[in-house]
């Protein structure tokens, strides 16, 4: 046999996890990442991050994509041309034209490289083309969406052929939901290496500074506007509002021809994960961290993975519970009684102004009154090399089953949540994937979370290259 013959003969028979896959189909390409959506918000931050950390990442090629090439290289490209990008960084390829409404190009695009990290939202709106061209072309996919439902979809349709294919596809890898899966899970694991079980755990998520991606508002307001369109359609009698969507042919098809109807969360978990968000949506007193407390506004999300996590992790029926950090919780503020009465009067005065006409239309104004000068600063530092633009944490606290052990996780990143940390989470989790390819220990295929794709802590080392500080401790207590 030649040598141009024995590569070929490896590469269509290697074997993971029981899978004859290609692994040429993902290695053999010109570029390492391609971010997709490029001139928005995200995919701004994404290319920097690239730009100024590309070889911290441990990265050797990348391109932007947009469907505007023309802004796409006034808005980024020649603002990044005036600076180096240093012995950090990595300058891009040539930007690729790829437009979510044209299948072809998203075919091509991912027909060139071997991870896409895709920003352009909302996706229920532009996202399934990619996914579904990533799978098609042997291609492994990161995105940022925080919408669970439409995920859950796209794993129905397209999860069975990606892990045929050997394809990896992670969804919700940035501020929703990595910093309480995570910590989750080191605080499960750093108790299991002690011979424990995590029995709960609490969590404090916040953060300031940078801006909320416009994608992201744009798909708060649809939501609200479905939400508020159904409610006023029941309580008017179908009178009013918009009834609630019915499922498409296809999907109905999908639905009754796939057996029972497979969810994002195991059904294993269905129940936990029912009681769990009841709770976590409730102001409450953590015994854990000794303080009372809000619910953190992107808890109805982050729960679903991490309770998808924790069922393929081997430590699911945990009790959890997501809280809003940052709030004062000193004698002065009674341990965070009189911020968590002010936070529950505001939630009361929020209900109550959502469903009236026009809500959205007035957020929606405050959004491009307020955001565009935030996003700006934003976007200034980022470009003058991915400078801090905030800072995003998380602490956890949890206990074990026994009671004889506690668990405490500390998360800090000096870039904001929205922004920031969303797209150094993507980008470093999908350079983690890209490096893995080379590996025997290939990232696990089909539909995964951050945590599940590479190892919670592969990706927490991964991180903490990246200048995020992950701390876990564990402490015995007298508790019997």
């Amino acid at each position: 046999l030649g040598p141009r013959v024995l590569p070929n003969i490896f590469c269509r028979f290697v074997f993971v996890r029981g899978r004859a896959l290609d692994p040429c189909a993902a290695m053999q390409r010109d570029l390492d990442i391609v971010v997709f959506g490029a001139t928005g918000d995200t995919g701004v931050s994404a290319c920097c991050c690239l730009y100024f950390k590309g070889k911290t990442l441990g990265i050797s090629s990348w391109a932007p994509a947009a469907r505007n090439l023309g802004k796409l290289k006034s808005d980024l490209l020649d603002r990044l041309a005036d600076r180096e990008p240093r012995e950090d960084g990595l300058a891009p390829s040539e930007p690729i034209q790829a437009d979510s409404g044209d299948y072809e190009s998203l075919l091509r695009m991912c027909k060139r490289t071997k991870c896409v990290v895709a920003c352009a939202g909302p996706f229920s709106q532009y996202g399934e083309g990619v996914i579904k061209a990533c799978v098609e072309a042997g291609t492994h996919y990161v995105d940022v969406t925080g919408e669970v439902p439409w995920v859950e979809k796209m794993e129905r349709k397209y999860g069975e052929e990606a892990e045929k294919k050997g394809v990896t596809l992670v969804s919700l890898a940035g501020y929703d939901s990595v910093p309480p899966d995570l910590c989750t899970f080191l605080a499960a694991k750093g108790m299991r290496d002690e011979g424990e079980a995590l029995q709960r755990f609490d969590i404090f998520c916040g953060g300031g500074g940078g801006a909320m991606p416009s994608g992201t508002i744009n798909t708060l307001v649809h939501g609200v506007d479905e939400a508020k369109g159904q409610f006023w359609n029941k309580v008017s009698f179908v009178m009013l509002g918009t009834p609630a969507r019915r499922p498409r042919t296809e999907e109905s098809q999908l639905a009754t021809t796939s057996g029972p109807r497979k969810t994002y969360v195991p059904q294993t978990e269905a129940a936990n994960l029912g009681s769990n968000l009841i709770w976590s949506m409730c102001p409450g007193y953590s015994s854990l961290a000794g303080q009372f407390c809000l619910p953190h506004f992107m808890a109805p999300i982050n729960i679903n993975v991490v309770h998808r996590t924790a069922a393929q992790e081997g430590y699911g029926g945990l009790v959890y519970r997501e809280r809003m950090a940052g709030l004062p919780t000193g004698l002065m503020s009674l341990y965070g009684l009189v911020p968590t009465i002010c936070g529950i009067a505001g939630g009361l005065l929020l209900a109550l102004f959502l469903p009236l006409p026009y809500s959205t239309s007035a957020i929606v104004k405050l959004r491009d009154t307020f955001n565009p000068a935030l996003m700006a600063s934003a976007r200034k530092l980022m470009l003058n090399g991915f400078q801090s633009t905030g800072v995003t944490i998380a602490s956890g606290f949890g206990i074990s089953r026994s009671g004889a052990m506690t668990a405490k996780t500390e998360l800090k990143c000096k870039y904001d949540p929205g922004l920031g940390f969303t797209m150094l989470s993507a980008c470093t989790l999908a350079s983690v994937i890209v490096k893995r390819l080379e590996s025997d220990d290939k990232p696990r295929t089909g539909f995964q979370t951050a945590v599940t794709a590479v190892g919670g802590e592969a990706l927490a080392d991964a991180l903490r290259a990246m200048g995020v500080e992950l701390k876990v401790t564990t402490q015995r207590t007298s508790r019997l």
